[in-house]
C-alpha cells in the first residue's frame, strides 16, 4: 500500500513520516508532500491507499482533495488533521466519508489507532470489487499458486488483480475451541474461503493486519511469514516451510513437469493413471519428493474430478502431508472408491445430461456448462459421453436443436430467423446450413413441403 502525507507545515510532514513504523500497517511507500494542489497530481499518479492531511491548507484545503477523491472514485481512505476543534468542518469531514479526523498535535497512540481503524477499513473494501466472492475457491486459489501446474478450469487471474499488493500469512491453530474459530472468521475480512476446518484442527490463511489481534485473543496459533500472492515462488516456498518444515527449491519442483500420470489425469483416465503413480511415487526417495509429489498429485484430483469432495483434500493437505506414505495410501484409497462409485452412475449422468440440453436447447451451451451439471470434469465428461452413447456431446445437440426447429417448422407460423434464435443459433446462415445438412433441404423449402403434405 501506499501512504500520502500532506500538510503545509514541513516540520509536520517530517515529523508524521517519523512517528510510525509504517511497514507495520502494509505500508510500502510513504510519499510526502507540503503543496496541497501537487497533492491532487500525486493521488491522480498514484495508487496512495492511504491519505493523512490537514484539512486546512492555502488554495487547496484537505476537504477539497476528499471531493477530488470521490470524484474521481479514488479508492483512497482519508485521516484529518486539524490544529483546532472545528465541528462543522469535521461533520463534513465525516459525512464526506473520511475515517478518522485528529487533532495535532497528534499523538502516536492517537495516529496508530487511526492507522488500525483505516487498515481494517481498506481490508473490508477491497472485497467490494465486482467479483463473486461468495463463489470464491479458497482452497482451489492456494493449489493454483503453489503447485507446478495451473488449471484454467477456473478463472482466477480476476481474483489475482483484487488479491494483489495485500499480505497474508499462513496459519494453523490445533485443537481450536469453537470459540476461538469464531474470533478467527470474525477478524479475515470475510474471506472465510481461506479458513480450512479439519477436524479440530484449523489451517489457512489470513491478512497480515489482523495478525496482531489473532495472536492476543487466540492461544496456539502459529503464522508464517507474511507474503504477497502476487509472488508466486515466496509463496510456495513459506507454504511448505510452514506446513510441512520443508525448504523447497523451483527446481526441485520442475522435476514434475514430466510425469505421465499427470497428463492422464488431465484426460480423466484414472484407471490407467492409478498404475503410473504408483510406479512414479515409489521412485520417490526423501520425505520432501514424495510430499512435493503428493501435493501436485492432489492438485491434478482436485481439478479434474469434481466428484471429488473438498473435505477429504483438506484432510490430506492439512493433516496427512506431514506422513507422505500414509497420506499416498489414504489418497489412492479415497479416490478409487469415488472412481467405482462413479461407474454405477454412468446411466444417471447421461439421463441428466440428455434432461438439461432438452431444456435449454435455445442457450448457448458448452462442455463446461454441462460438465458443471454432474461435476465432471469437461474433458472426462467428453470421452465418457463418447463411450456410452458412441456419439459426441456436440452432435447430440444439434440434433435435438434442429429436431426442435422442424417441430416449429411443421407447427407454427414463426420466421425462420426467430426460430433460429429458439434453438440457439445466433446466426441464420449458420442454421440454414446445418438444417439442409441434416435434412437435404432448407428450412423454407421444409415448411412449404410439411404444408404441401397437409
Amino acid at each position: 500500500m501506499q501512504l500520502l502525507i500532506v500538510d503545509d507545515g514541513h516540520y509536520i510532514v517530517e515529523y508524521l513520516k517519523h512517528l510510525l513504523d509504517w511497514e507495520k500497517f502494509g505500508i510500502e511507500t510513504v510519499q510526502t508532500t507540503i503543496n496541497s494542489v501537487e497533492a491532487k497530481e500525486i493521488l491522480n499518479r498514484n495508487q496512495i491507499s492511504i491519505l493523512i492531511t490537514d484539512i486546512r491548507m492555502p488554495e487547496v484545503s484537505g476537504i477539497d482533495l476528499l471531493q477530488y477523491i470521490n470524484e474521481r472514485k479514488l479508492r483512497t481512505k482519508v485521516i484529518f488533521l486539524s490544529g483546532y476543534s472545528d465541528f462543522e468542518y469535521s461533520q463534513k469531514a465525516i459525512r464526506l466519508g473520511a475515517v478518522d479526523y485528529l487533532l495535532k498535535p497528534v499523538d502516536k497512540e492517537d495516529l496508530e489507532t487511526a492507522m488500525n481503524q483505516v487498515v481494517k477499513t481498506i481490508d473490508q473494501h477491497w472485497l467490494e470489487k465486482d467479483l463473486a466472492w461468495g463463489e470464491f475457491d479458497g482452497l482451489g486459489y492456494l493449489l493454483s499458486v503453489v503447485c507446478e501446474h495451473r488449471f484454467l478450469i477456473k478463472d482466477y487471474n480476476l481474483y489475482d488483480g483484487a488479491l494483489k499488493g495485500k499480505q497474508f500469512c499462513f496459519f494453523q491453530v490445533p485443537q481450536i475451541p469453537k470459540k476461538d474459530e469464531m474470533t478467527l472468521r470474525d477478524n479475515n475480512s470475510g474471506l472465510d474461503a481461506f479458513i480450512w476446518s479439519t477436524g479440530s484442527n484449523i489451517a489457512g490463511i489470513v491478512l497480515n493486519s489482523h495478525v496482531e489481534v489473532l495472536e492476543k485473543n487466540i492461544e496456539n496459533i502459529t503464522f508464517s511469514e507474511c507474503f504477497e500472492f502476487s509472488n508466486k515462488n515466496t509463496v510456495r516456498h513459506f507454504f511448505y516451510k510452514f506446513f510441512f518444515q520443508e525448504n523447497v527449491s523451483t527446481s526441485e519442483l520442475e522435476m514434475l513437469r514430466n510425469c505421465a500420470s499427470f497428463t492422464k489425469l488431465e484426460e480423466g483416465e484414472w484407471g490407467y493413471a492409478k498404475k503410473d503413480i504408483l510406479k512414479e511415487y515409489s521412485r520417490m526417495i526423501s520425505v520432501k519428493q514424495k510430499t512435493i509429489y503428493l501435493l501436485e498429485l492432489i492438485n491434478f484430483l482436485y481439478f479434474t474430478n469434481k466428484r471429488l469432495p473438498s473435505a477429504n483434500v483438506k484432510n490430506w493437505i492439512f493433516n496427512q502431508l506431514t506422513n507422505p506414505d500414509a497420506a499416498f495410501q489414504s489418497i489412492i484409497l479415497d479416490t478409487v472408491e469415488i472412481q467405482r462409485n462413479e461407474r454405477f452412475s454412468k446411466g444417471d449422468i447421461i439421463d441428466t445430461i440428455h434432461t438439461f440440453i432438452d431444456d435449454h436447447l435455445g442457450e448457448d451451451m458448452n462442455l463446461d456448462d454441462l460438465g458443471n451439471i454432474v461435476y465432471l470434469h469437461p474433458v472426462y465428461l467428453s470421452k465418457l459421453y463418447k463411450q456410452e452413447t458412441g456419439e459426441n456431446l456436440s452432435t447430440y445437440i444439434s440434433r435435438k436443436r434442429l429436431e426442435k426447429a422442424a417441430k416449429l417448422l411443421r407447427g407454427s407460423k414463426l420466421h425462420v430467423n426467430d426460430i433460429s434464435q429458439m434453438v440457439g443459433y445466433k446466426k441464420p446462415q449458420y442454421f440454414i446450413k446445418q438444417f439442409k445438412s441434416q435434412y437435404g433441404i432448407t428450412p423454407h423449402q421444409y415448411r412449404r413441403e410439411k404444408i404441401r403434405q397437409g
